[in-house]
């Protein structure tokens, strides 16, 4: 059984709960996250079938805003795109635009705001810790392999490696793959082989503490937010074990209650052990577009990114 089918059949087929890494806002939408698999395979079926992407038809809520790159889809985009002309793409080199774009074209998927805010983290990561080939990155939670697939399109000899809940480990499997079809993708689990390939690896939440997990850069973008302080607190604990000079990019909503009426305060992750590099708000992450009046819109609450260092 291949990694794909693994992960539906997993997730997808035998489960009717979520696993206990599932915090409550997950929990609410993650019941958004469906999948159709072509030909009807059933569970038995996947034993035996290696699952191809085009195979596969995904959708979800909660984790960004995914549009297709229909004609539709570009008409109603026309004041996004009005607004990321004059305020953002400006500041995008040309060999940034374009690899973004033909990173669009690649997943099928339209150069929005989503894809605009990955490409400036990656920027800013660039401007800030100099060049990012060669490096292992580990991104605790992308989502539909955005980042991730992006980074590798701009720096095609770094590393990546997601860590992500299972059901939407498959969104970053698929779309990563979709991107990079001819690069090396391997789901890594306690209970096999567990070498890193050069490429993508991917890493279920569920599971990751099992497995011996070293960077050179974690990431994680706007899901922090959306977790309970355990599980926030067990990554700080991953990512402070790492060795001396580790780079850590954390941008998230400075407050945000889930939907169990827990609140989850940017300024009260276990800031202590690391060394601050950069702490402001996040220019890029305050206001987004929208395709209704009014066209640009205050998110819920002001989105902090810090910069820090293992030390």
């Amino acid at each position: 059984m291949d990694d794909l089918s693994y992960l539906i059949k997993k997730y997808y087929l035998n489960s009717d709960d979520f696993s206990q890494s599932t915090s409550s806002h997950w929990r609410k939408y993650g019941a958004f996250q469906k999948v159709n698999i072509s030909n009807s395979h059933t569970s038995e079926k996947l034993e035996q079938t290696n699952l191809s992407v085009g195979g596969l038809e995904l959708s979800g809520e909660g984790f960004g805003d995914f549009k297709t790159n229909s004609f539709r889809n570009y008409v109603i985009s026309l004041p996004i795109f009005a607004y990321l002309a004059i305020k953002w793409w400006p500041q995008l080199s040309w060999k940034s635009f374009l690899l973004t774009f033909r990173f669009s074209l690649k997943t099928k998927q339209i150069f929005g705001y989503d894809l605009t805010r990955m490409v400036l983290s990656i920027n800013f990561l660039a401007n800030n810790i100099g060049n990012l080939d060669g490096k292992k990155v580990v991104i605790i939670g992308d989502g539909y392999g955005r980042f991730g697939g992006l980074l590798k399109t701009i720096y095609p000899n770094c590393q990546v490696v997601y860590i992500n809940l299972g059901r939407t480990l498959l969104f970053d499997y698929f779309y990563s793959m979709k991107s990079h079809p001819q690069s090396q993708h391997k789901l890594i689990t306690k209970d096999k082989d567990n070498e890193f390939v050069r490429d993508f690896n991917y890493i279920e939440a569920e599971t990751y503490q099992d497995i011996t997990i070293n960077g050179d850069i974690f990431i994680n973008i706007a899901s922090m937010q959306e977790m309970d302080m355990k599980q926030i607190n067990e990554y700080f604990d991953l990512i402070c074990s790492q060795n001396q000079g580790t780079i850590f990019y954390c941008c998230n909503r400075v407050s945000k209650r889930l939907p169990d009426d827990s609140v989850i305060n940017f300024f009260k992750y276990n800031w202590g052990e690391l060394e601050l590099l950069i702490d402001e708000l996040c220019p890029w992450h305050q206001k987004f577009p929208s395709i209704r009046p009014p066209f640009i819109r205050n998110f819920d609450g002001p989105v902090q990114h810090r910069l820090v260092k293992v030390v």
